[in-house]
């Protein structure tokens, strides 16, 4: 074979080694990107599945009735959207912080809520002297200095009408409950992480 067919053989040697080598690195990067896109799925499946499963926060969320300030306790408002009070118009001032034996109205503990605590009412016309005392060992146990714990002399009903004994009660939202039972001390436990701690206020 003369010089210049030897030539031209290596000339396409080299051409088909090239050709596979970007081949293979072609496949190399389509399979690559396969994993990646399988992993990001899978991730997302996860994720979907993870929020479809988990349980939902403790409590019934109600819709923010705003945060006007009232000129006293008995100025005339809207009525509230929630049996206990969970947002709207309330007086300036801030409800005693603990527990109270005397009943705090709405209108001032509504205040309390705004600024990032949480309140107990409870009302219990047969009288319920084992659960207020049961609160109050919980209220006065529990780290956090802004919790309130108060007879509530309206009435505590879910969006149903279903009545209860007592509620915990953070800004928009309330947990309803009859006695401290495990699952009401867990719900309770939970409510009070979530919801603990925040400001409301309109900046």
């Amino acid at each position: 074979m003369s010089s210049k067919g030897k030539g031209r053989t290596l000339e396409l040697e080299q051409i088909r080694k090239a050709e596979e080598k970007a081949a293979a690195q072609t496949a190399d990067v389509r399979k690559k990107s396969f994993v990646t896109i399988g992993v990001i799925l899978a991730a997302v499946v996860a994720l979907v599945a993870w929020v479809m499963l988990a349980p939902a926060p403790p409590g019934i969320p109600y819709p923010n009735q705003g945060n006007f300030h009232l000129s006293s306790l008995e100025e005339p408002h809207v009525a509230y959207n929630s049996a206990p009070p969970s947002s709207g118009p309330h007086f300036g001032g801030l409800g005693p912080w603990g527990v109270s034996e005397e009943p705090i109205p709405p209108e001032l503990f509504l205040h309390n809520l705004e600024d990032a605590g949480v309140v107990f009412v409870y009302n219990c016309p047969t009288g319920c002297d084992d659960l207020s005392s049961a609160l109050t060992t919980l209220v006065e146990d529990r780290p956090e200095p802004t919790l309130v714990l108060t007879p509530y002399a309206g009435p505590i009903q879910d969006p149903d009408g279903t009545s209860y004994r007592a509620a915990l009660i953070s800004w928009n939202r309330v947990l309803y409950f009859d006695d401290l039972t495990d699952e009401a001390r867990a719900d309770i436990a939970d409510f009070i992480g979530l919801y603990h701690g925040i400001d409301h206020h309109v900046r």
